[in-house]
């Protein structure tokens, strides 16, 4: 309940305040050059900061007839206020501390500066301008607050709140990681910001102290033998005003950091000591961290923080878009449906597969009803229940799925229906999927609910290609033909021209394959296991190859030609130095894994694509190659690219089985079974599989795969799917 409390506190604190935040972090953005210019000034001596303010008076009343005060701001640059015969030295000036020196005259305000800086204080509209300019500064405060909560939920817990946030490629991870990062930096923006206002309208308390001492001395002294003179440097001065007459009366005015002392003019004895309240040396500082004055490094820190909180204002508007955009719109109700959908979703991403399972179940006549899982109810029509859920933080559930674990219990269930029960989460997280585990536990232990799976079906990243085959084969258990979409692409990606440079085609070969080596015009990052999207001429459709690298890093494409295929066919007719269109679409489901263990790299026919890249990256892991194809002659297309890696050691094994030679191994899967000790091992220590080609060669090594696991006592295959140790890209 607090995390939602937090959440929505959150949101509605923003929104309210965005547009004043919006113009006040631009602003600030602009202005933290302000000092950044001030402090490269060429009015600085070294060593001011150690001159004593003895030696300075001393050199002032020498070499001007008279001085009225002198200052030292932030930067350490002097200023002075004299008269003098000379019209070069009368008025007020940058001095040198160490000599009296005149240095510069006191440049001109620039311009720009000073009309920001009005902006940003009150939006040119003064004093209620000041106000709402308070206010957004106070309400920022309670934005960092409600996001530190956020964090520290999504971290599991304040312990846990400094170790590795999970990096799942999302606009959430860089809105929480940078929020981390900067934290502290925007809440001293905020507080600082906040105690200014309060400052400006007189709602701090300022109850100065003053001491009044008698003047003990009686004999005068020179200036420069006063002993407060004595013993104070300038850095600790802010300014001091000369008496206006030689009256015993008139003192010196020495204003420090901490107080303001009236100094004797003849016998140097502190007069009056006014000492400065908390809540004064506190508005000094608050104005100094707000503005950054007198130090580049902290200017820079208050650069980098506004245009982080204009970051966060984008970041966090995509997040509540992709959840607006979420919401559900049912045509049948609770009550009518005999399929029931319920979601938990923490940013939108798992509802947008659960509505594309509902429109599909709706285009196929079904009476099908979508809704969170909070909303959990008894359902009087219900057959099946379709659970998908993501897991928040560390094994937590979402937000809208918080209390259905509760409601389960406590719902009475009229007639028997099927559960089943779909995890979405990251390999990343220690909890991989937990609530959705969490879920099947207890749905599979109520007498009224039926579970077939034997495991929920956990999906990393949220696989679309997963999801889609357990839909279809649900479907299809229930005799109800669902059209899901090929691929949920979120937005068209951006075309690339390729060239041939290099073509290869065995002669004779039994499996009509051929191999493309391709250029980019442009550069572009791509990784094996890629996806290279293709829309043939005069077709609408796009057909998907599984990319390669060579040793040089080119893009490498296995093609086996069809008799009927469109695409096959049209670039097995390109030549050398041929231009084509194609997008680079990311597959980070299918990447080398980044681990020291062992990966078993297992393909057939030009499902070898990919690993032929693979095999020759930089990787700490052991690689072992499984290859099923036809013929002798189909290996040659490949047998350069796989002995130079065995050559430079980065593929360790390479196993080969020919369907149509006359061999003991004539399939990977016996090959697998050939070597069912090495195969058990690597399952046991964690290693990863990794299968890429068709869906008979698939299942058929999944079939293996599960015999040696039960001849070797070993879990399930099923927790070795779940635990994300298979990677498959099969077709």
């Amino acid at each position: 309940m607090l995390h939602k409390i937090w959440r929505y506190s959150h949101f509605y604190l923003t929104v309210s305040s965005s547009l004043f935040l919006l113009l006040a972090a631009i602003t600030g953005a602009i202005l933290a050059f302000k000092p950044i210019q001030n402090k490269l000034q060429p009015f600085k001596v070294e060593q001011t900061e150690n001159v004593v303010l003895a030696d300075l008076v001393d050199s002032l009343k020498t070499k001007y007839e008279e001085v009225l005060d002198l200052e030292v701001d932030k930067n350490y640059f002097v200023k002075a206020s004299v008269f003098s015969m000379e019209s070069e030295l009368d008025g007020q000036f940058y001095i040198n501390p160490t000599n009296g020196a005149k240095l510069a005259n006191i440049p001109k305000p620039n311009a720009f500066f000073e009309f920001i800086t009005d902006f940003h204080r009150s939006l040119f509209l003064k004093t209620p301008g000041r106000f709402f300019v308070g206010i957004t500064s106070f309400l920022l405060c309670l934005i960092a607050i409600t996001g530190l909560l956020l964090a520290i939920k999504r971290q599991g817990g304040f312990i846990l709140f400094f170790s590795k946030i999970i990096n799942d490629k999302s606009i959430q991870y860089n809105h929480v990681a940078l929020g981390r990062l900067l934290l502290i930096p925007i809440i001293i923006i905020a507080f600082t910001g906040t105690y200014l206002s309060m400052d400006r309208f007189s709602l701090l308390p300022k109850n100065n102290t003053e001491i009044v001492n008698e003047n003990t001395l009686k004999n005068q002294i020179p200036f420069a033998e006063f002993p407060i003179f004595k013993n104070t440097t300038l850095k600790d001065v802010q300014k001091l005003e000369f008496p206006f007459s030689t009256d015993a009366e008139d003192y010196f005015t020495l204003t420090l950091h901490d107080k303001e002392v009236q100094i004797h003019q003849k016998t140097g004895a502190i007069v009056r000591t006014t000492v400065f309240p908390f809540i004064q040396i506190m508005s000094v500082l608050s104005f100094n961290l707000h503005t950054g004055t007198g130090s580049i490094l902290w200017s820079l820190v208050l650069l980098i923080s506004s245009l982080a909180i204009l970051y966060f204002m984008y970041s966090g508007t995509v997040i509540s878009i992709q959840r607006l955009r979420s919401k559900i719109k049912n045509k049948f109700t609770a009550n009518q449906a005999n399929i029931v959908i319920l979601i938990g979703s923490e940013n939108g991403s798992t509802k947008r597969l659960a509505k594309t399972l509902l429109l599909s179940l709706l285009k196929a006549n079904q009476k099908v009803f979508l809704d969170d899982l909070n909303n959990y109810q008894n359902y009087p029509n219900i057959e099946q229940l379709i659970v998908l859920t993501a897991t928040y933080g560390q094994g937590e559930p979402p937000s809208n799925a918080h209390l259905f674990l509760d409601k389960l219990q406590q719902t009475q269930i009229d007639h028997s229906l099927d559960c089943h029960v779909i995890g979405f989460g990251s390999f990343s997280y220690p909890k991989f999927c937990e609530f959705a585990k969490t879920i099947f536990k207890q749905t599979s232990a109520h007498q009224q609910i039926n579970v077939p799976a034997e495991a929920p079906l956990l999906i990393h990243n949220q696989n679309y290609k997963q999801f889609k085959n357990w839909a279809t084969n649900w479907s299809q258990s229930l005799g109800i033909q669902l059209d899901l979409p090929t691929e949920l692409t979120a937005k068209k990606t951006k075309e690339t021209t390729f060239t041939v440079i290099d073509k290869e085609v065995v002669k004779d070969n039994y499996d009509e394959t051929f191999t493309l080596t391709l250029a980019l015009q442009k550069r572009k990052r791509f990784l094996p296991g890629d996806l290279l999207g293709i829309i043939p001429p005069n077709e609408s459709s796009e057909r998907l190859y599984s990319i390669g690298k060579n040793a040089k890093g080119d893009l490498l494409l296995s093609i086996k030609k069809h008799t009927h295929g469109v695409c096959s066919n049209y670039l097995h007719q390109l030549e050398t130095g041929a231009k084509f269109n194609g997008t680079i679409q990311q597959n980070k489901e299918f990447h080398l894994p980044k681990t020291n263990k062992t990966v078993t790299l297992i393909a057939n026919g030009t499902g070898i694509a990919p690993f032929l890249g693979m095999v020759h990256q930089p990787t700490k892991a052991n690689l072992s190659l499984y290859w099923g194809t036809r013929t002798h002659t189909s290996f040659e297309l490949y047998k350069t690219s796989i002995l130079k890696a065995q050559q430079k050691g980065t593929l360790q094994q390479c196993n080969i089985a020919f369907s149509k030679e006359v061999t003991e191994y004539n399939y990977v899967q016996n090959l697998l079974a050939r070597d069912e000790n090495t195969i058990a091992n690597n399952l046991k220590n964690g290693g990863y599989f990794m299968l890429c080609g068709s869906l008979n060669m698939r299942d058929a090594v999944f079939i293996q795969l599960e015999k040696i696991c039960i001849k070797h006592h070993l879990p399930s295959f099923e927790t070795y799917k779940n635990n994300g140790q298979i990677l498959t890209d099969c077709y």
